[in-house]
């Protein structure tokens, strides 16, 4: 199982509106909102690409669950890889 997501910057434009982060595909057009926590994820990225160590950032920040932080952060990484901006390994 993946344990680190890489953001792919040139495959992607951010944009800010609101309290969104849209991330839209070079390539295709394709966009993807980003807000609440999975805004947030995408923030630690910057920082942080173990995707553990961002599950218990986020435990300590919501007061969630360690188990469902951790299957959250991992689905939601496999999302922004599978959408192209980001790579899992």
């Amino acid at each position: 199982m993946p344990s680190t997501l890489i953001k792919i910057p040139a495959r992607y434009e951010s944009s800010a509106i609101d309290d969104e982060l849209v991330l839209i595909d070079v390539d295709t057009g394709k966009f993807f909102a980003l807000k609440d926590v999975g805004l947030r994820i995408w923030t630690l990225l910057d920082d942080e690409a173990d995707l553990d160590r961002i599950a218990e950032q986020l435990c300590d920040e919501y007061e969630v669950d360690p188990e469902h932080a951790r299957k959250s952060v991992a689905g939601f990484a496999e999302s922004l890889a599978k959408a192209g901006f980001g790579r899992l390994e």
